[in-house]
């Protein structure tokens, strides 16, 4: 599972490479944010289930991936200043 977070942050660098557009509007900071608490969702994800099954299964990966994928909406929407 933490491999799996490697290639989030590598995912997360290369959107930020391949449309580099995306950096203006939403901003790098917001995204460190978002990848970070990424990362803390998949890393909560992998103890939970290690604790719960004794290792994974397929359902627990998908979920796993909705978990984090609602990380980095949560990530961006808290990191956005409000005026």
């Amino acid at each position: 599972m933490l491999f799996s977070s490697g290639w989030l942050l590598v995912a997360g660098a290369l959107v930020v490479y391949l449309f580099p557009s995306t950096v203006p509007q939403i901003g790098l900071s917001q995204w460190i944010v978002a990848l970070i608490l990424a990362l803390l969702a998949t890393d909560y994800m992998r103890r939970l289930l290690r604790r719960r099954l004794d290792g994974y299964t397929g359902d627990g990966l998908g979920a796993t991936q909705q978990v984090s994928e609602i990380a980095i909406y949560v990530g961006l929407a808290a990191s956005i200043p409000f005026v």
